[in-house]
């Protein structure tokens, strides 16, 4: 049986490789300027060949604005000090006023300052890299292109000046705006200053000139890094003096490319040594990664290899869904139907939602011909960790000696006899001979090549050259573990993993299948089960890998046995196969441990033994650890509530990549949670969750851009953000949507797709969405008025929200269309004053002055106009009640006086309306106890109020 060694040693201290972290920006779909053919093909080369050296790479294709600052907020939080950190974007950029800005997908500026409001600055991503303690920073620039605004057409003029329009601009300051962008930039970018640390930026071609966005499917700035990346030993500035050449030749001398550095020290991409494991990000610390999916190239690639000769129809499903923008999905929908599926179903959308922006069908061509181009070369293609596989190694006509001039560096060739292929040798070679080829575990592997020469008579050599690729397979891709030692990839965390067990199910079957000795497989597989609830079929797969000795496979049995999934509830099992793991070294027995101890399952709930557990994990990387570390601090678990030190584990799990870890941080930054309140900290955090698609998190970033809290107002950058949460199945963002398309702002008033949103919420059981639809059928706005519905709405709202309950009384008390049922708005009445709600507390007044509902008693009006008084300081709410007053005198004031001293049991007397010693005695005990002054002269409403507030809050009580 395989087993996968762990990739490197997990040692965490100095000796620990640098980190490797890479953002990756393509924008290619603009939506009111001019598309480009080949910045989102160019991202996702680069993204590619970024992540076979070995780097963890955030690729964000066709952004928008807030989704470029998501995915810097991410990259910024996984830099650390000695990381080796690049960035690359494609796509529109301009030069205003000597700054560079890049443009998001969704930029429409009307004039330069709506142009700097919707870009992005390009000098924020070299100052955050500058300030993150990288010890090498690469900047990559391929947007030196002509300023989109130069030449607007007709339609993307009208579309940007209706926007404009919408939201309050007149057309003559459209124009005059316009015409100002045009003439912003000459074209080309300004000069860059790269800051104190070790850095190198460099421009598609130099400053101020343009650059070509290629005619082919790239453009000459990325093929010439791409073809320049692969090679081993090359040194960073040898690698631009290439690629300046590369440029030059492909644009015959029209485009020179630029480049300025302060660098000290070497950097080599992929360096020329036998073994790459030491400089690939993600194999070093368990659970330090971001846990989400390779790149899109890599992710199609493996995945569709995996099950383009298979005939399962739920693989072809999974690929769908899992990659709806991939370079496949038309061969998988020819595939579903072929197997008798329903290929409309696959794709479905929710015609609730607004349709985003997406790249056209031309893009995804060119980019399927880069990506079936690759697959055509790996004719030899070894996953990693399972063991040699045979290869055709020679290309001979007949038998003779070969001298091997290049050897693979991920991987290791033996011929039929068992002699490995090194650099340097010399082998007697049989026509057509299979020969083994293992790749190494640590890599994220790549396309190589066996070069050499076959010896011939008389000193004649016959060049050959065999393309061997290793690759991670899809099943550990979408399944690995990253708490898994034994894990050959960086893994995927939970959070993805449940949100595309489909996919990593159907995957893993298939390497099962086509790897039945390799128990990581098996572990594997029962995991996606595990996720999917499919638990009979998780047991199985996780029984057999704890069989065969796999450690991380005990903890999840283990976990089974604590819930009772599909295996007896068995808290001394559960303990045993924990402490097995943790004496193998599992960081995640650790946690599991722990949890036993906290929970107090078959044994003694102990929040100290728990805590030490999460301490020790902790101590070994396990951001899970660190997160319950910071939760007991903040709840004061077993310790003193510390929010200081909570917010100290939050911090250290967040970087880590812990999603749960980065939205609580974010939530105690935008509360003020025991810390001091920061909206810049809360948007940051809940961006870097956000930019993995954590579904809450993209909706409360987009409360923050709604809101303003810490950024500029951006409703329409708010509603890309619900649309997206909504799409990754957050009810609340349905809500978010509703409120924001029912309230009439430019660009969303549109109230019959709200109640569209409103009844989505209401099915996803999201408090407010009643309320809130309510308020449609009370006003008519969207749907036809029905005062009957409305009521009905109020009244489930209302069971518990105190405002709700005032609405019910509203519209019960309306005859608009209805009879009104004042008896029934009463007692609504009456709740949302228990509530709390001053305005409700007027509203039973003037029905208990008149007697509508409820008996007429103009002594029990006034306590509670009292109580209106006593519940709010609004001034229009004062006004009212003093208006209402006027129609008392003075004896109805005291005798409401003496009818709430009495129910405060402060004994005043016969309620006569006269002022006398008892009521005066009773009104300074009331007072005295409320911490106030007995004023002076006769009762007012303000003294009623006093009394009021005693009552409610005795009622509260």
């Amino acid at each position: 049986m395989a087993f996968a060694t762990p990739a490197i040693s997990q040692d965490t201290s100095e000796n620990q490789s640098a980190s490797r972290v890479a953002l990756v920006i393509g924008n290619s779909a603009y939506q009111s300027v001019t598309a480009l053919p080949n910045p989102a093909n160019d991202a996702r080369l680069i993204a590619e060949k970024l992540w076979e050296s070995g780097f963890e790479v955030i690729e964000s294709i066709d952004a928008d604005r807030e989704t470029m600052l998501a995915d810097l907020a991410t990259f910024r939080s996984r830099l650390r000090e000695g990381s080796e950190a690049l960035f690359f974007y494609a796509g529109h950029g301009v030069q205003v006023g000597g700054r560079n800005y890049l443009l998001p997908v969704s930029v429409s500026p009307s004039s330069i300052e709506d142009l700097r409001a919707q870009s992005v600055d390009a000098q924020l991503f070299v100052d955050i890299m500058d300030g993150s303690g990288a010890r090498l920073n690469i900047v990559l620039l391929d947007a030196c292109r002509n300023n989109p605004f130069v030449a607007l057409d007709t339609q993307d003029a009208d579309e940007i000046a209706t926007r404009a329009i919408t939201i309050g601009q007149s057309r003559e300051e459209v124009q005059r705006g316009l015409v100002l962008l045009s003439e912003a930039s000459s074209g080309g970018l300004a000069e860059m200053t790269a800051g104190d640390s070790e850095t190198m930026i460099s421009f598609a071609t130099a400053p101020g000139a343009v650059a070509f966005d290629g005619v082919g499917q790239h453009s000459p700035y990325t093929a010439s890094i791409a073809e320049s990346i692969d090679e081993p030993g090359i040194e960073l500035a040898e690698l631009f003096r290439r690629v300046r050449g590369g440029v030059r030749e492909r644009t015959d001398g029209q485009q020179i490319a630029w480049t300025t550095s302060t660098l000290e020290n070497p950097f080599y991409f992929k360096p020329d040594t036998p073994d790459l494991r030491n400089s690939t990000t993600g194999l070093g610390v368990e659970g330090d990664t971001l846990g989400a999916l390779p790149p899109q190239r890599i992710v199609d690639r493996v995945f569709w290899r995996a099950i383009r000769d298979s005939d399962k129809l739920d693989a072809f499903e999974a690929y769908v869904r899992t990659s709806p923008d991939g370079a496949f999905v038309d061969d998988a929908l020819a595939h579903i139907a072929l197997l008798g599926g329903d290929p409309d179903t696959v794709q479905e959308v929710d015609p609730v939602l607004p349709v985003l922006p997406q790249q056209n069908d031309s893009l995804r061509t060119e980019y399927k011909a880069d990506v079936v181009d690759r697959l055509a070369r790996s004719q030899n293609a070894v996953p990693i960790g399972v063991g040699p596989s045979r290869i055709t190694l020679s290309e001979q006509s007949a038998d003779g000696w070969v001298y091997v001039s290049r050897a693979p560096r991920l991987g290791e060739v033996r011929t039929a006899g068992g002699s490995a292929l090194n650099q340097g040798t010399v082998h007697f070679v049989r026509a057509g001979e299979a020969s083994e080829f293992e790749p190494f575990v640590g890599s994220n592997g790549g396309l190589e090549a066996l070069e050499g020469d076959v010896l011939g008579p008389e000193g004649a050599t016959d060049p050959v050259r065999i393309d061997i690729e290793s690759y991670v397979d899809a099943c550990d891709m979408l399944a690995g573990n990253p708490y898994d030692s034994a894990r050959v990839t960086a893994g995927t965390r939970q959070f993805i993993l449940d949100r595309n067990f489909e996919g990593a199910i159907a995957v893993c079957e298939l390497a099962v299948a086509r790897h039945p000795d390799t128990v990581r497989f098996w572990a594997q597989l029962a995991r996606a089960y595990r996720a999917a609830g499919r638990y009979e079929d998780a047991r199985e797969w996780q029984v057999k890998a704890v069989d065969a000795g796999y450690i991380n496979a005990m903890v999840y049995l283990g976990q089974m046995h604590l819930d009772g999934q599909a295996v007896s509830q068995d808290f001394t099992r559960a303990y045993e196969l924990f402490e097995t793991a943790v004496a193998a070294g599992d960081i995640a027995a650790l946690t599991a441990l722990a949890w036993v101890h906290r929970a107090g399952v078959g044994v003694p709930q102990d929040y100290a033994v728990a805590r030490e557990f999460y301490e020790r994990g902790a101590a070994r990387g396990n951001d899970w650890a660190m997160t319950n570390l910071a939760e007991f601090y903040h709840k004061g678990l077993g310790v003193a509530r510390d929010a200081q030190e909570a917010e100290r584990w939050y911090i250290e799990a967040a970087k880590s990549g812990e999603l749960t870890a980065q939205t609580r941080l974010a939530r105690m930054y935008q509360d003020g949670d025991g810390i001091p309140q920061d909206f810049e900290q809360a948007r940051f955090w809940f961006e870097t969750a956000a930019s993995r698609q954590v579904p809450n998190a993209l909706t409360r970033l987009g409360i923050m851009y709604e809101k303003g809290q810490g950024t500029s107002p951006d409703i329409e950058a708010a509603a890309r953000l619900y649309v997206r949460a909504a799409q990754a199945g957050d009810g609340e963002a349905y809500y978010r949507l509703g409120l924001l398309y029912g309230s009439g702002a430019p660009l969303f008033d549109d109230p019959s797709r709200a109640a569209l949103l409103l009844e989505r919420a209401i099915t996803e059981q999201v408090y407010g969405a009643e309320r809130a639809l309510a308020k449609l059928y009370e006003t008519g706005r969207g749907v036809t008025k029905d005062i009957a519905r409305a009521r009905a709405l109020y009244s489930v709202a209302a069971q518990g929200n105190p405002w709700a309950a005032r609405d019910a009384g509203r519209v019960f008390a309306s005859s608009d269309g209805v009879d009104a049922d004042f008896a029934t708005a009463a007692n609504w009445y009456r709740q949302a004053v228990d509530g709390g709600v001053p305005w409700a507390a007027l509203d039973l007044a003037k029905m208990t002055e008149a007697g509508r509902g409820v008996a007429q008693d103009r002594t029990e009006a006034l306590i509670f106009y009292a109580k209106a008084r006593s519940l709010s300081e609004d001034a229009n709410l004062a006004r009212l009640v003093d208006e209402a007053m006027a129609h008392y005198d003075n004896a109805e004031l005291v005798k409401a006086a003496q009818v709430m001293l009495a129910r405060m049991g402060k004994e005043p007397g016969v309620a006569d309306g006269q002022l006398g010693a008892g009521t005066r005695r009773a009104l300074d005990q009331a007072f005295t106890e409320q911490g106030a002054d007995l004023p002076s002269g006769p009762i007012t409403i303000e003294t009623l109020a006093v009394l009021a507030a005693s009552i409610l809050e005795t009622e509260n009580d």
